[in-house]
């Protein structure tokens, strides 16, 4: 079993850890997947994880997230001022805030 690591952008809340996580999940060969709301990063672990990184963030991606290796990825997006939806639309697929 190998594990990878994604930094996945526009994470705000549990709701949005829980679409992540079941986004993933649904990789073939996917066993494990832990998602921390903190640092933006989500852990996979499965048959040839390493390998599958373009899958994953093509399943992000259909989520409504953006994803890359958590080694040098970019900041994750600014929540907004005023706490969860403050001024923006609900993401839809299962995100909270920030579409």
């Amino acid at each position: 079993m190998e594990t990878t690591e994604l930094k996945v952008n526009g994470m705000t809340c549990g709701s949005c850890v829980a679409s992540v996580t079941k986004a993933l999940k649904r990789v073939p060969g996917v066993q494990e997947v832990q998602v921390n709301l903190g640092s933006g990063i989500a852990r996979i672990s499965g048959e040839h994880a390493a390998n599958q990184v373009p899958a994953f963030v093509a399943a992000l991606g259909d989520a409504g997230y953006e994803a890359g290796p958590a080694t040098g990825a970019p900041a994750a997006h600014p929540h907004p001022t005023g706490g969860c939806g403050a001024g923006s639309a609900t993401k839809g697929r299962g995100g909270c805030c920030c579409g």
